[in-house]
């Protein structure tokens, strides 16, 4: 509206001399009913047309152009009939008088009432479809801002499906191994996994989990490869009480704490510790898993959960969150790093 109200101010303003102030206020006045006709015209007619989806392109172009002929026709009358009330009759642009350079006497414009209708119509017709260009440049950039989310969140939930498989292999390996050696172990082994597994469906609906929830998975993990590598496993958890409710992606812990029991502790005959911790920093929290290495890691290792969790970071804090990876002599240190809390 404003810019309706603008644009028709600046055309009028040029053409009124400095004695005609009362017609300043009336064509104010008039351009603003027209401005408020304007914006009704355009959501009423030509906004449902630009939103539907439903029609092809060519029909929906052609209903458009209709449509902005109907509004364009309405506006002008509209204009026109402002134009001739008995309180903005001095507002007919055939009875303004403009003053000339050349001489100080009034100039009457004279033009036609045909002439002055298709030069509103005219001029009402481009507005209409300057304001269509418009929206749909706008509808178009939210339409690629939902897209953009769509996928984004599509991506998220490929990323976190990625890993059930990936952790199942595991689970499934360390019950196999314990089949020859332990039943009853191996039976006790298959209730925390149906146990782990029952967190792990409910943390797997959402793209974000609590610490405590990490927690609870990481804890079942480790008390299965427990059973498994038993002495060579020792594990001790440090985490701040007022962090448990904070937020990250769904698995990540896991992640880590997968990748430093069969990367870092596993391959290795001697016992090996296993460190998780969480504290709050100046601007933000950070979770830690460090695991000792006795020696060289013979098992191959894709990095494939730890590639993905990165992928997750990026696409859900868009770099207020980042993973960084240490390697020393005897001890690995994987640390996520939140700067929101």
């Amino acid at each position: 509206m404003l810019i309706y109200v603008g644009y028709f101010v600046a055309y009028t303003l040029p053409l009124l001399a400095p004695e005609q102030s009362r017609l300043y206020w009336l064509f104010l006045v008039k351009y603003s009913i027209e401005a408020a006709c304007f914006v009704l015209l355009s959501h009423m007619l030509l906004r449902p047309v630009l939103k539907a989806d439903n029609i092809t392109t060519l029909k929906r172009w052609s209903v458009f152009i209709l449509l902005l002929l109907i509004a364009a026709i309405l506006q002008t009358i509209v204009s026109y009939f402002l134009s001739s009330i008995e309180v903005l009759k001095d507002t007919d642009m055939s009875k303004v008088t403009v003053v000339t350079d050349k001489s100080d006497t009034p100039l009457q414009m004279n033009f036609s009432t045909s002439f002055m209708l298709v030069a509103l119509m005219t001029s009402f017709s481009v507005m209409y479809l300057v304001w269509g260009a418009c929206y749909i440049a706008w509808q178009s950039r939210q339409a690629r801002k939902a897209l953009q989310q769509q996928m984004q969140q599509a991506q998220l939930q490929q990323l976190t499906n990625q890993l059930s498989p990936h952790f199942l292999f595991n689970a499934f390996n360390s019950i196999r191994a314990l089949i020859f050696e332990d039943q009853h172990k191996a039976a006790d082994t298959v209730t925390r996994l149906s146990e782990l597994f029952r967190f792990h469906l409910q943390a797997h609906l959402q793209p974000e989990s609590t610490l405590a929830q990490e927690w609870q998975l990481a804890e079942q993990y480790l008390a299965i490869e427990q059973v498994r590598l038993e002495q060579r496993l020792q594990f001790s958890c440090d985490i701040d009480i007022s962090l448990w409710q904070y937020k990250l992606p769904t698995l990540s812990l896991l992640t880590l704490v997968e990748n430093a029991v069969k990367h870092g502790i596993a391959p290795n005959i001697a016992p090996g510790k296993l460190c998780i911790s969480a504290k709050a920093t100046g601007k933000g929290w950070q979770l830690s898993v460090t695991n000792t290495t006795a020696g060289a890691t013979q098992q191959a290792c894709t990095a494939t959960g730890l590639s993905n969790l990165r992928q997750r970071l990026q696409l859900m804090y868009a770099g207020k969150a980042v993973l960084q990876l240490q390697q020393a002599e005897n001890h690995f240190n994987a640390q996520l790093e939140f700067g929101h809390v």
